[in-house]
């Protein structure tokens, strides 16, 4: 579906609430609100809107007049939007039938009415009124001097409450998050070390139905292999020495929430059988024991590990490769999003000023260069412990972090080039001297094989985004990919 959004590019930015049991109308609002770059939420009940309200920050709020009428008995959404630290706009749409309703709820909060079928070009004309005065107001506000205990108005915004980052790519891993979050899917978080893979998993999380239940998290290569089992799964009282008495595993520990398995590689191949049967059955049977107890628990699993170079070495069982990656997420390595390092710089030296004592660091144009050009092999745990240390080798309050308080190898080396946004291959294969000998149809055909692998490695392993950077669909990249 296509949205011409005319030439109006003024149109601000924000996160929208919509609360529409019309299935068909609710997919045509996401889709014209992402062509205006907002973010959107679809609730489809009344008492499903009030917990994203209470959990959520939003901008504006489209609501459905009957959903409203029907249950403000018990759950009044507009007097929930008022009654917000920060008031959330709600905007009624009725049918001609509704349009009674749709006035009783602006005379108690709502600020405008939108008659159905919609005129897309009133709902933009709208939004942007909306959003524009919310931005103003928003300025206005963090503007007037704060008290020293208080967020920093520079202070990046914070997705789900845990992840900075506005380059395309996080953008893109937000909408999976939003969009999986609800469901019952596994998870197969990828990326390299230092990516914030948990974090990803704590978003997933505390935006799913289990939010309020337990979220354990374990790092599978940490475990001494013969021990990992009876970590997970628990044992009874005497199945190996030193098992003194009954245990139960991390999965009893996580039942009805969420369990993160980080560096799910490294789980031994005589345990994968065990771990696939809990992912299928939903049961569990401790180390030693002889019944099954059931469990209810999402697996969300991550690696930074080549997955499928495993299986090929027979280290990584194929049909749990495929029980865990339901649904991968794929998280860009810092120096594919150069573009988030100052708000990660913020982010992770704003911590300095919430004593009322001790103003945030504040980083130089030259230290800023010096960290927007570095490669940032540990990625953002790197980034972290470069600026931990570079505050206190700056001192003094405020703190000015200089490029000389900077790590030589990050002061002193020339600027790594950017990733690019897309894999770009060569003009010609590595050598000239390939195409000796050949005929053009198979010079060709080795180029393209070259082309593929490059492709493939610049992703990480992921054959989707694979798929998707070579413009074939992903049957055909798996049949090119296997010719080569």
């Amino acid at each position: 579906m296509g949205i011409h959004l005319g030439n109006d590019r003024n149109v601000v930015k924000g996160r929208i609430l919509i609360i529409e049991n019309d299935e068909n109308l609710s997919e045509v609002l996401k889709v014209f609100f992402r062509a205006m770059d907002c973010r959107v939420k679809i609730a489809t009940d009344i008492s499903e809107a009030a917990e994203q309200m209470r959990t959520s920050q939003w901008e504006l709020c489209f609501c459905n007049a009957g959903l409203w009428a029907s249950e403000r008995q018990t759950t009044d959404i507009l007097s929930l939007a008022s009654s917000l630290p920060q008031p959330v706009p709600v905007v009624m749409l009725a049918q001609y039938g509704e349009m009674a309703l749709a006035d009783e709820g602006m005379s108690r909060g709502a600020i405008a009415k939108l008659a159905k079928p919609i005129k897309m070009s009133d709902m933009q004309h709208l939004t942007r009124q909306i959003l524009e005065k919310s931005s103003a107001e928003r300025a206005t506000s963090v503007s007037t001097p704060a008290p020293a205990s208080s967020t920093s108005p520079d202070a990046p915004r914070l997705h789900f409450g845990t992840l900075v980052g506005e380059d395309p790519k996080m953008q893109e891993v937000y909408r999976q998050i939003e969009g999986i979050a609800p469901t019952e899917m596994t998870v197969l978080v990828r990326g390299e070390s230092g990516t914030g893979k948990e974090l990803v998993a704590r978003a997933i999380h505390k935006c799913s139905p289990r939010a309020a239940a337990p979220f354990v998290a374990v790092n599978c290569a940490a475990i001494p292999a013969n021990l990992l089992e009876s970590e997970l799964f628990g044992h009874v009282k005497g199945a190996f020495t030193g098992a003194v008495r009954n245990k139960e595993g991390l999965f009893k520990a996580a039942d009805g929430g969420t369990l993160f398995l980080d560096e799910v590689g490294s789980i031994p191949v005589s345990m994968q059988l065990s771990l696939l049967r809990v992912l299928q059955e939903h049961e569990i049977r401790p180390v030693g024991g002889v019944a099954s107890f059931r469990v209810d628990v999402r697996v969300i699993a991550a690696t930074n590990e080549d997955l499928e170079k495993l299986m090929h070495e027979r280290l990584f069982r194929e049909d749990l490769f495929y029980r865990l990656s339901v649904f991968p997420i794929r998280l860009p390595a810092l120096r594919e999003r150069p573009s988030d390092i100052p708000l990660l710089a913020r982010h992770l030296l704003a911590p300095r000023g919430n004593d009322g004592e001790v103003s945030p660091a504040t980083l130089s144009e030259e230290a800023l260069s010096c960290l927007s050009h570095y490669g940032w092999p540990g990625n953002v745990r790197e980034l972290e412990n470069v600026l931990l240390r570079a505050d206190t080798m700056a001192g003094g309050n405020p703190h000015r972090i200089d490029a000389q308080d900077l790590p030589e190898e990050i002061r002193r080396l020339q600027p790594t080039p950017v990733a690019p946004t897309a894999p770009m291959a060569s003009p010609l294969p590595p050598s000239a001297s390939v195409g000796a000998g050949m005929t053009l149809k198979a010079y060709l055909r080795h180029c393209e094989r070259e082309y593929i692998r490059k492709v493939y490695s610049d992703c990480g392993g992921n054959k989707e985004e694979s798929a998707r950077i070579l413009g074939v669909s992903l049957a055909t990249f798996y049949r090119k990919f296997e010719e080569i």
